[in-house]
């Protein structure tokens, strides 16, 4: 059993008596305090603005911060340091999986507090000093090795106040092999990998397409290439339903936040089935085509520095011409069907056999216990 004590944490020190006090005198940063106390979040640290147990703590008044990323055992922490925790979310999982802690808040003294979620670590204090001892002592006690992962991305998500993004982690058998891939996706394969590869690390802003029917591959091939480039990029991943969040004005400010936290990365943004943003500008799309236009070349791409990668089942002559337009354009791939060898090659590394002489995709290659029935037609990437 562990029984490392618990870290000794620094509170922060109260400030002079001749300073403000929050409730006893209406200053303008009091005020503030109170008018944006109504706008912080309950649980949750967000980058811009703190969370409601800071903004309560600190105010107006002096308030540094320190973060770091990792993975922590954060039911050791709570367990020793129950008497601390004033703000957490307790998830309850299903008989296969475990509970989970998730944005917990400690409150080590007036104005010493500390946010730790599955990820991050952010320290709050009067002083730099305190803010990162806070963290690092933190870190110390209650570290743990990172399980084995491929890549990550970010889900941005908007609410009525602002945009933010949450970290998704991705299993390490998304990573393949130079084998596996010309396996998955015919010959060439790995030296145009290799080519992309390099564009997207020499190349600032720019658009990629990814054209091909559903079930060819494209997502599994992104997931393997955000495992490729986990430590020089970020990802960023815009679910179809949301991909309005592409034209609000306070999306150029989200990206200046990331590009400020996280300097040394370069940004992908994946637009997954993003057909209808992409087609000939109408009156149903016309902000969104627009919009990637402006991110993708221009005075503002060279400003936010993005690459967007788009994933299509519709052929490429039939969306904005626009999009193709040589530099703008970095990439234009089409995922094709495998033919019969090329699949037969790939169904016997998996130690199936093929019944039927014709093209596959991926995702009928990969049906298990389904071969007998696979010259049926099928809908969607899990048949």
């Amino acid at each position: 059993m562990n029984t490392a004590p618990a870290p000794e944490f620094i509170p922060a020190r109260p400030l002079p008596s001749t300073e403000p006090a929050i409730g006893r005198v209406q200053s303008a940063d009091t005020v503030g305090m109170l008018c944006n106390l109504t706008g912080g979040y309950a649980f949750c640290e967000n980058y811009n603005t703190p969370h409601v147990p800071v903004l309560a703590a600190f105010g107006g008044d002096r308030l540094h911060v320190c973060r770091l990323n990792g993975s922590w055992d954060l039911d050791r922490a709570v367990s020793e340091n129950a008497g601390a925790l004033v703000r957490s979310i307790r998830k309850l999982r299903s008989k296969d999986t475990v509970d989970q802690w998730d944005d917990l808040t400690f409150q080590f003294g007036p104005r010493s507090l500390l946010y730790a979620d599955v990820n991050r670590l952010v320290g709050f204090a009067t002083t730099p000093s305190e803010a990162e001892h806070l963290v690092t002592q933190f870190c110390k006690a209650y570290s743990k090795p990172p399980e084995p992962s491929g890549g990550s991305f970010h889900l941005i998500q908007q609410d009525q106040h602002s945009i933010g993004c949450a970290k998704v982690t991705l299993s390490s058998t998304t990573i393949l092999s130079d084998e596996a891939l010309g396996l998955h996706y015919g010959d060439g394969y790995v030296e145009w990998h290799q080519d992309f590869t390099e564009k997207l690390r020499s190349w600032n802003h720019g658009v990629s397409i990814f054209e091909g029917m559903p079930g060819t591959g494209k997502t599994s091939y992104l997931r393997h290439l955000m495992g490729v480039l986990d430590e020089s990029h970020r990802f960023y991943y815009i679910p179809a339903s949301t991909m309005g969040v592409l034209s609000k004005p306070e999306f150029t400010g989200f990206w200046a936040d990331q590009h400020r936290a996280h300097a040394n990365h370069k940004f992908v943004v994946v637009l997954e089935d993003s057909d209808a943003a992409l087609m000939t500008r109408g009156s149903d799309n016309r902000e969104q085509v627009s919009a990637i236009l402006n991110l993708s070349d221009g005075f503002l791409a060279d400003f936010l520095r993005l690459q967007i990668i788009c994933t299509i089942n519709c052929k490429a002559a039939d969306i904005d011409q626009a999009l193709l337009r040589p530099g703008r354009l970095l990439c234009h791939r089409v995922f094709d069907r495998l033919g019969y060898s090329e699949a037969c090659r790939l169904a016997e590394s998996l130690g199936r056999r093929l019944p039927v002489v014709r093209d596959y995709s991926l995702a009928e290659v990969f049906a298990e216990n389904r071969l007998e029935e696979i010259d049926r037609p099928r809908i969607g990437f899990a048949a």
